[in-house]
């Protein structure tokens, strides 16, 4: 078992410097929670490292380090979620008193002194304590979230999982404190393994949606692109130009069929140009907004279909069309035309033959 630990810490500590890499250089990220999400993976990637030092080496130092920075773990999450729905957009010099308690972690450890005992105590308090913060930040959260707009439902979900990844980590850190109280050898220990195993999958998780720029982590981008907002409004003429060199894309690439869809800041990178300014020019010559207009797009391509091809299955229909779920099909097509799609077949069947 032992050996099986430690390459699980090692890869997730290759994983997590990965993303704090990610995190931290892009220069598309960059905003606060961003840098300090980074920040986070920097601090687990560490923890890992240490891991390996631990249960391959048996180093000390590498023990008392790591039980110094599992006190920063719960702060550190704890200023990510801060930043988001906390209201703090920048890094306050008072937050560094909450890394005093993982300092005092490492005198006590480093001395050998005789409360160092209650290091595994402290590191559960730890996680107790932020967890509560950080659940009473969630609460009501949501509202707080609602200038990313059509992002503010995916970024509330992933806090959530990663409230859910502390829960765990608490869980578990209580698991092999019990553990070691009944003498099972910490290279031995289930609570161990597992929870490695619980934490690597995760990460190997986040980098993947972090790769496929899924909407779980797309979001971010629309963080930046929030910093960016203050720049200078764009002209009537400057947004027709915009408007319609973007319709023109639209419509010769077919984007709006492109499976998972194609998001604001993917709509800037092909335009090269701010989204907001994309944003801007769709609000003001279209009439609506960015997600309208593409949906809107994905119901004249469905009418089309209706039309010419009234032997094709309702759900092939949409899936052609550019949707993916069958609800917000029937729901953009009644918008749109105030009607179902089998009752606007059935009327465009009963014009059809009228008009021959």
């Amino acid at each position: 078992m032992q050996e099986g630990i430690v390459r699980i810490y090692l890869s997730a500590a290759i994983i997590c410097l990965l993303l704090a890499l990610g995190f931290l250089a892009s220069k598309k990220l960059q905003v606060l929670p961003a840098r300090l999400l980074g920040v986070n993976y920097l601090i687990y990637a560490l923890q890992n490292f240490l891991a390996v030092l631990v249960f391959g080496a048996g180093l000390e130092l590498a023990a008392v380090l790591r039980a110094a920075i599992a006190m920063t773990l719960g702060p550190a999450s704890y200023f990510y979620y801060c930043s988001l729905i906390g209201g703090k957009a920048v890094i306050h010099k008072r937050w560094l008193l909450h890394l005093l308690p993982a300092a005092l972690v490492f005198v006590l450890c480093f001395t050998h002194s005789p409360l160092a005992d209650l290091t595994e105590l402290m590191i559960i308090g730890s996680f107790a304590i932020y967890l509560i913060f950080t659940c009473k930040l969630l609460v009501g959260g949501k509202q707080r979230l609602q200038q990313l707009a059509q992002h503010a439902d995916a970024a509330y979900r992933w806090l959530l999982i990663l409230a859910a990844i502390m829960a765990i980590n608490l869980i578990v850190e209580i698991w092999v404190y019990t553990e070691s109280r009944s003498g099972i050898p910490l290279t031995q220990s289930w609570a161990i393994f597992l929870g490695a195993a619980i934490f690597l999958f995760f990460h190997i998780a986040t980098l993947l949606l972090v790769i496929m720029r899924a909407p779980l982590m797309e979001w971010m981008h629309a963080l930046q692109d929030l910093r960016l907002s203050k720049i200078k409004p764009i002209s009537d003429a400057e947004a027709r130009d915009i408007f319609n060199r973007w319709e023109q894309v639209v419509n010769e690439r077919e984007l709006y069929k492109r499976e998972g869809g194609v998001t604001l800041e993917q709509a800037g990178r092909i335009l090269v140009i701010p989204a907001r300014q994309i944003s801007q020019a769709i609000n003001r010559i279209y009439g609506g907004s960015f997600s309208q207009y593409l949906n809107d797009c994905r119901v004249k391509a469905a009418q089309t279909l209706l039309r010419d091809n009234p032997d094709m299955p309702i759900t092939t229909l949409m899936m052609e069309a550019g949707f993916s779920t069958k609800s917000n099909f029937n729901k953009e097509f009644l918008r749109v035309t105030g009607l179902s799609p089998s009752d606007y077949r059935k009327q465009a069947e009963a014009i059809s033959p009228a008009n021959s």
